[in-house]
């Protein structure tokens, strides 16, 4: 039996990870222990459900729970509350970065000389090429593509489907939309969100909203 702690209870992510999981030791039977960050009334997703044959489950709130020294802790997110997840468990339990495993579907093709943080999350059928660099609780959704020598910041979310060319620049927590591209030689600042289906020709600022083709800021973030 392995067994896995699941910080923070997305429903989405957590059916995401499970599979991950069982396609990653695919002869061994799993426990995960999960663990809410926020009271139920707060969390939408669970009325969606995350039950994979092969794993037994059991839910916690943090009131409840304590730590297992051994046992690898991946974050129950893949979108926006990931820094607050991992943020809630590093003051509530001393949970660093460090204590994170990876959870890379064994379909995606990573290139050996692809670096990394902890806590990432690659998807089925995505690609990372040589010398690419991914930052802490990375996400690379299903079917995407990280160029080589692209470099991807903290928490950054690139969403299906999106192509990220070579020799990029993502800055930390920033979001990739689902089936956009972004050129070669890119920067794009922290915390900007480029929407869906876009075309990056140019660099982009921190804390924006940018979408079309090409890729035009329409917004800040304050």
């Amino acid at each position: 039996m392995r067994s896995f702690q699941i910080l923070g209870q997305s429903n989405y992510a957590i059916s995401i990870l499970l599979d991950c999981l069982t396609a990653i030791y695919p002869n061994d039977d799993i426990l995960a222990d999960i663990v809410a960050n926020i009271p139920p009334e707060q969390n939408d997703s669970l009325a969606y459900d995350f039950a994979t044959p092969g794993v037994q489950h059991r839910i916690w709130m943090p009131s409840e729970w304590r730590p297992v020294p051994d046992a690898p802790c991946l974050v129950g997110s893949i979108g926006k509350s990931r820094k607050a997840i991992v943020d809630f468990f590093e003051q509530k339990f001393h949970i660093g970065p460090g204590r994170y495993m990876h959870t890379i579907h064994p379909s995606a093709v990573v290139a050996s000389t692809v670096k990394t943080g902890y806590g990432i999350h690659i998807s089925p059928l995505s690609v990372v090429a040589p010398y690419a660099e991914l930052g802490n609780f990375v996400v690379i959704n299903r079917t995407a593509s990280i160029g080589h020598h692209t470099v991807l910041g903290d928490f950054v979310t690139v969403n299906p489907g999106a192509h990220i060319a070579g020799v990029c620049h993502i800055g930390a927590s920033a979001v990739i939309g689902a089936g956009a591209t972004v050129i070669d030689r890119i920067r794009i600042g922290a915390n900007t969100v480029v929407g869906a289906g876009s075309v990056v020709t140019r660099d982009l600022p921190s804390n924006a909203i940018a979408y079309g083709s090409p890729a035009k800021v329409v917004r800040e973030i304050v």
